[in-house]
């Protein structure tokens, strides 16, 4: 994008979404945090994603192309090779008359469009796509990566076989074919972890997608060792080692992305077993409303993250989104101003100026000590990973009353269990009710895939049956589903979604937790005072096409 800061600022502060004293302490943010202006101004919910692009493409006179959410065939991207598509920051995504459209994350690139129109022979329609989407977009060039990871995984396996020493054919090239051809395919399918379960005959490699575990290939049993042994090269663990877990991190780039890998190694019966956690660390964090806070509970949170001392009290099952919430808050929350404290186990990302800390049990480093050494470190916000014990509550409850805001996690069900739930640690109702400010109840549901969304009728006997699940009336429900395409795997899902219950604290809210009231009365009270349960924030997104009535019903059982 060729538009100078200056432009920029004009842009934006003559919208009139951005003010200007908004916008210079973006700048300032953007600086300190080596993050792209844009960025800050769309994770803080200045502005979205989407009006930014279509101002800036008005600006630069050409049409604004959403090109993420589009699926382009295989003919129209043959047009241009990804080698170049990727050198010149464009996807071709359709044909007309003699016409190419062409999304460029700087449409006045001269060269750019020179070699596009030399290379397909046709007139070039440039539009403008932000370098996320072109990112994004530049991925489909990849879809025809199985049939690739099936023949490289065929051909190294035999190659790979034929070495006996475990170390040795860690270090050839098969085995580091086969491992990086594992880790690509895994990126590609948009995988959160990669699982290599050793079992009696066979290794078998598992992708988690979307939250769901699918198997994805068997691997010969002769070459665990070695797969294993590339692993622990790669995240400096011990080679030798095969009676104890070990833990370990490992980096890597894949075209414009750096990747974490958060590395876990237990022995099993068969042999050892492996989890990847792959992290994108090159990602923009995502803003409140990608992740699916919007409306009313919006406004809720945004008015008590910004309260400069309590507690913001996130809950949920493990793996329901807890610490990518508290990510995005913190993100929202580091400017220049403060200072930032976590303690985590472990740390998930790493964010620029903020001081995080990794719990170390072998060296007595709990949740309880880093947080009494932070308050030695005049933070004004501090971060705790997850509060598990009466210490931790404590001292967590303690620093919110001396003036600092504090964010943690709790494994409760709906957001007012979280109040039982430290009155059973020991914490007295007195003490919460003066520091809790929010609490944060969230799930994560698969999102419908937008290239094959579809409106649909459930039968008048399975309307029935999901009125009596859920027990609410569905008949002016609207429902979606995905058909399955190529873009989603046939599987109907892209990505996920939060769904929410966002309780605030009142005055007569306060007055229950000094009462020592039970979850269920202080649910009733906040529902009265117009909180939106889990439920009905799903059913609000099932209308909208976000997500599946089936996946609402699965997540909402749990609570």
């Amino acid at each position: 994008m060729n538009i100078s800061a200056k432009t920029f600022k004009e842009i934006l502060v003559g919208s009139g979404y951005v003010s200007e004293e908004e916008y210079e302490s973006a700048v300032k943010s953007a600086a300190e945090l080596n993050k792209d202006i844009s960025d800050i101004l769309v994770f803080r919910g200045l502005i979205n994603e989407e009006t930014l692009n279509k101002l800036i493409s008005d600006y630069l006179k050409v049409p604004y192309s959403n090109i993420r959410r589009q699926v382009v065939s295989e003919d129209i991207l043959a047009l241009i090779p990804e080698k170049m598509a990727r050198a010149y920051r464009m996807i071709p995504f359709g044909k007309d008359d003699g016409r190419l459209k062409l999304a460029l994350e700087n449409p006045d690139d001269f060269e750019a469009l020179e070699f596009a129109k030399r290379q397909t022979g046709l007139q070039v329609v440039p539009h403008y796509a932000s370098k996320d989407d072109v990112s994004k977009a530049l991925g489909q060039y990849k879809r025809n990566i199985k049939i690739e990871f099936d023949k490289v995984i065929s051909e190294n396996v035999k190659r790979a076989a034929q070495e006996d020493d475990p170390a040795k054919a860690a270090e050839k090239l098969p085995i580091i074919k086969i491992l990086d051809t594992i880790l690509g395919y895994a990126i590609a399918e948009r995988a959160s972890d990669v699982h290599i379960e050793t079992q009696q005959d066979s290794v078998l490699i598992r992708y988690r997608i979307d939250g769901i575990l699918r198997d994805i290939y068997k691997l010969p049993k002769e070459i665990e060792a070695a797969i294993v042994a590339r692993i622990k090269i790669l995240s400096n663990l011990k080679i030798d080692e095969h009676r104890i877990p070990q833990d370990g991190r490992y980096k890597f780039r894949v075209d414009d992305d750096i990747v974490a890998l958060r590395i876990s190694i237990i022995p099993g019966f068969y042999g050892e077993n492996v989890v990847m956690r792959i992290l994108k660390e090159t990602a923009r964090p995502l803003s409140l409303e990608e992740l699916g806070i919007t409306g009313h509970n919006l406004e809720l949170l945004r008015q008590n993250i910004t309260k400069p001392h309590g507690m913001v009290l996130v809950t949920g099952p493990t793996g329901s989104g807890k610490t990518t919430t508290l990510y995005s808050i913190l993100n929202i929350l580091n400017t220049v101003e403060v200072k930032i404290c976590t303690i985590e186990d472990p740390i998930e990302y790493g964010v620029a100026r903020v001081n995080q800390v990794q719990v170390n049990p072998k060296t007595g480093l709990t949740f309880a000590l880093g947080l009494r050494a932070f308050l030695r470190h005049d933070p004004n916000i501090i971060m705790v990973g997850e509060i598990r014990d009466k210490e931790t509550a404590e001292i967590a409850v303690h620093s919110a009353l001396t003036g600092h805001l504090v964010l943690s996690t709790l494994h409760t069900n709906d957001a007012s269990g979280a109040i039982p739930r430290f009155i059973d640690m020991g914490v007295e109702g007195f003490l919460l009710a003066s520091t809790v400010n929010v609490i944060i109840a969230q799930r994560l549901v698969r999102k419908i895939c937008n290239s094959c969304l579809s409106k649909y009728s459930p039968k008048p006997l399975v309307l029935k049956r999901l009125s009596m699940e859920l027990g609410v009336d569905l008949k002016n429900q609207k429902f979606y589903k995905g058909k399955g395409c190529e873009e989603c795997s046939n599987r109907g899902y892209t990505g996920r979604i939060g769904i929410y219950e966002i309780m605030s604290v009142s005055e007569e809210i306060r007055n229950l937790i000094i009462k020592k009231a039970t979850s269920e009365e202080l649910r009733k009270q906040a529902l009265s005072e117009g909180m939106t349960s889990m439920l009905e924030d799903g059913l609000d997104k099932v209308a909208s096409g976000l997500t599946a009535i089936e996946e609402v019903i699965r997540a909402v059982r749990e609570v």
